[in-house]
Formats: structure tokens, sequence, C-alpha cells
């Protein structure tokens, strides 16, 4: 029995899957707005990332690292005032500032004097402007640096701990823990081993080592979805 001449004019005989894309004019309102409050936010933030990567080029060609301490130093708050003012994105702000290749690790390269930058009102001021970033409600991913993951082995007492605190300053612990590591780090406060290094070096993507009893391995990512 042929079934196909039953089927009307103008119609598909093809056959219904659950996977079938649904025309944008048959989704719901709501469904359609959100999508294009999704797609303006995503153009917004394409065009204010551009305006603040032509920024961050043009302060780098002030970058000398021939001035006295002081100026450099001066240099990196001005930087800073400057990107803050077009930081689509708290993570654009660190990078350009305080990351590996920002300002003020190009102008304070090496580690006697970056220590001592670390200690200044100057870098106490850029932490400030990170903070107030962090605090505003930008998108929580940047498109032009992707998250990574780290596992870190704690005691339970330990994790405990940083629970209790996030939950005293109503914060996530990933956001508590972001914090931390963005703090100055006193070189003396780290314990040092004989032991030989255990786990992955950073950036590695071996497997990771043997979980002894006594400890717990917690999770943190580096953004601000927790």
């Amino acid at each position: 029995m042929n079934f196909e001449s039953n089927t009307p004019a103008g119609h598909s005989s093809a056959p219904w899957s659950p996977h079938a894309e649904v025309p944008a004019a048959t989704k719901p309102v709501s469904t359609r707005l959100r999508d294009k409050a999704a797609d303006e936010a995503g153009e917004r933030l394409a065009a204010e990332m551009k305006v603040f990567n032509q920024v961050a080029e043009e302060l780098k060609a002030k970058r000398d690292l021939k001035l006295p301490a002081a100026l450099r130093r001066r240099l990196v708050v001005e930087t800073a005032t400057e990107l803050f003012g077009v930081a689509p994105t708290w993570t654009a702000f660190y990078r350009e500032v305080l990351g590996g290749d920002g300002v003020a690790r190009a102008l304070f390269c090496e580690a006697d004097e970056a220590r001592d930058y670390e200690c200044s009102e100057e870098h106490s001021r850029v932490l400030e402007m990170l903070t107030v970033l962090r605090s505003r409600d930008l998108p929580e991913n940047d498109p032009h640096e992707p998250q990574r993951m780290i596992t870190v082995r704690i005691p339970k007492s330990l994790h405990d701990a940083i629970c209790e605190e996030a939950n005293s300053l109503s914060v996530s612990v990933n956001k508590l823990c972001i914090s931390r590591m963005l703090q100055k780090v006193d070189p003396s406060m780290i314990p040092s081993s004989s032991q030989k290094r255990r786990g992955r070096r950073p950036g590695g993507a071996g497997a990771p080592k043997a979980v002894s009893e006594s400890v717990e391995v917690r999770e943190v990512r580096l953004d601000e979805a927790v």
C-alpha cells in the first residue's frame, strides 16, 4: 500500500525526529527573547573587548624598563586605571595588568623587584580595582581566555574551615579561594621540603598521583561559577 499519496500537498514525507531543529518562529516567546538577549550580550562583549584590547596595546608602548622603580610603580597604576575604565571582564583586567604578560610583570621582571612591588601601596590600589571589577555583574567567562581547573589535596579540617569562612562572608568557596590566590604570598610562610615533588607539574596533562588516606581531594575552578 502506498501512503505517499495521502501526504498533504506542501508537506514533507520525511519521518519526524525528536532531534529535529525547531523553527525559530515556533519557539516560545520567552525562549526567543532569551536567545536574542544572549546574542546581543555576546555582540556587546565582543565590541567592548575590542576597545579594551586596543587600549591595552597603546599602553604597552609606554612601558619603559629604564625608569626608576618608583616611576614604574606609578606607571602600573596609571595603566591599571585606564584599563579599569574599559574592562569588560575582571579576567581581562588581570591578564593585562598582573598576568604573566601584564604590565606589572613586564616592568618588574626581577624577583626582588617583583616582591618589592607586591608590598607597595601601588599594588594594593591595583588589587582594589580588581576587587571592584569582580564585584560587578560582569560576564562570567572571558572569550579570549579559556578556563582551567586545579585540584588541591587538603585535610578535611582545612576544607571545613574554608567552607565556614565562605559561609560567614556569604560568598562561594570558589570566590574565596580566588581572592586568596590573588593576594601576595610571603615566601617565608611557604614550607620547604626535601621530599620529592608530588603530583602533576603546572600545565601538565599526566595522570594525578595516588592520594593518601589522610587527605581528601577538593576541586577548585578558577572562575565565578561555583
